[in-house]
């Protein structure tokens, strides 16, 4: 019997990559807007109901982009915006990851904090943003409080639910041959509750980008949210979108950041799941 010969497929491994399926997501997505648009701008609505004023091509908002880019206005506004995310991102994991152990490993701490944690979770952070305005002022530490408020919940939370995931059988295996407390932390409970953590940094992400925004537009002179907020009272679209634009680019370039931080942390954790979209890629 003759062998079965293998076809090789017709589109090259590289370009079925789940990337490379992401990028003609997107490239589509940002094509059917454009086309939407051009077809839009031919009918007797464009000018009747004033269109332009609300809604911009993916190619006016590139050229605003560079509009705003040259002017430098763009800079300041994404270096306050970026400096509020930094501090209350930052202060959220300092504060987050260690309350988040104390509670997961101290019954007291945990009866302490829970309802202040529960009340607190609960609160919309929009409700909490004029207080804390009142309270500080204008300027990067309010704004970064607010920030703070809107992502250390998260992290907290992962970080108390993955401690409390541990694996006792582990534990007790190590203390059986004389770890000591230090040990079973390092050793133990940490990188078994890394997955955790990160997906509560990743989680927080998304909610400090949120904070950023809410926060400027209570109150700030400057600053992405800031800025969509001025531009969309004079009903010019095309920085607003910029705008949304860059704080995307701030989530994706954390999301990436926060990969690349699991892959160090955790590199068995990491490889699990580069076999497991491996193997997805390959069905």
């Amino acid at each position: 019997m003759r062998a079965v010969e293998k076809r090789e497929p017709l589109v090259p491994a590289w370009l079925r990559s789940s990337r490379m399926i992401a990028l003609y997501s997107v490239v589509a997505g940002l094509g059917a807007w454009q086309l939407a648009y051009m077809g839009l701008a031919r009918t007797i609505y464009f000018e009747a109901y004033a269109i332009h004023h609300f809604l911009s091509s993916p190619l006016q908002v590139i050229e605003t982009f560079g509009e705003l880019y040259r002017s430098g206005e763009l800079f300041k506004h994404s270096y306050f915006s970026l400096l509020e995310f930094a501090y209350g991102f930052v202060l959220s994991v300092v504060v987050g990851i260690p309350v988040g152990f104390l509670m997961a490993t101290q019954k007291k701490i945990n009866y302490y904090l829970d309802p202040w944690v529960s009340c607190i979770y609960a609160t919309p952070r929009v409700a909490l943003a004029p207080i804390i305005i009142v309270w500080f002022g204008l300027g990067i530490l309010p704004n970064a409080l607010i920030v703070f408020l809107g992502a250390v919940f998260p992290i907290l939370l992962n970080t108390y639910t993955g401690i409390k995931s541990v694996r006792q059988n582990l534990i007790e295996v190590v203390k059986a041959f004389g770890g000591s407390a230090l040990q079973v932390f390092f050793k133990v409970m940490i990188p078994d509750a890394t997955p955790a953590i990160i997906a509560g940094l990743r989680l927080a992400v998304g909610r400090a980008v949120i904070g950023v925004v809410v926060a400027e537009w209570f109150g700030a002179e400057a600053g992405l949210g800031y800025m969509v907020y001025f531009y969309s009272q004079l009903f010019q679209p095309g920085p607003v979108f910029v705008g949304i634009v860059v704080l995307v680019v701030f989530g994706i370039l954390s999301f990436m950041a926060l990969d690349k931080a699991q892959g160090w942390i955790s590199p068995w954790y990491a490889y699990q799941v580069r076999r497991e979209v491996h193997g997805m890629e390959m069905e």
